[in-house]
């Protein structure tokens, strides 16, 4: 059944904001993807989380912090042109709604031949500490349209 899909980024906030320069690996560990319609990582990496999505439906990112004290704002959702994936949506890139606790959301393109395909996708997001203090940071999970 056909319907709008959320797709949830928790962040243990504490321990992201806490590294200075965190690498990429760091940044994922941090970092965990769910959705409400059985997504997952056949592998457990961020990497190879994958959000199954529907043809002409909406797709919402979420921020959450696993944290007291910080917030998880969506940035921006852009489109990676990978090897043979193809865009889901009619933008490249996705810009959140702003502010600290910001999220993004789109709407799948109406075209039956996305049936089967995959999206490989950079979630832009940031976390909030008290104040106006954020630093940003970003993952790669993918996104396939239901058949």
């Amino acid at each position: 059944m056909a319907k709008p899909v959320v797709i949830t980024l928790t962040v243990q906030t504490a321990n992201l904001y806490g590294i200075d320069t965190p690498s990429q690996t760091e940044v994922d560990s941090c970092c965990r993807l769910s959705d409400d319609n059985s997504g997952s990582s056949p592998n457990g990496t961020l990497e190879d989380f994958q959000s199954n999505v529907f043809i002409n439906n909406n797709v919402k990112w979420l921020g959450a912090s696993a944290d007291p004290g910080y917030s998880v704002a969506i940035d921006s959702i852009v489109y990676e042109s990978k090897s043979n994936d193809v865009n889901f949506f009619d933008n490249a890139t996705i810009s959140g709604s702003g502010g600290r606790s910001g999220n993004a959301s789109a709407n799948v393109k109406n075209d039956p031949n996305l049936v089967n395909q995959l999206d490989i996708y950079t979630v832009n997001f940031s976390v909030y500490s008290s104040g106006t203090s954020y630093k940003a940071f970003s993952i790669d999970p993918k996104l396939a349209i239901n058949p």
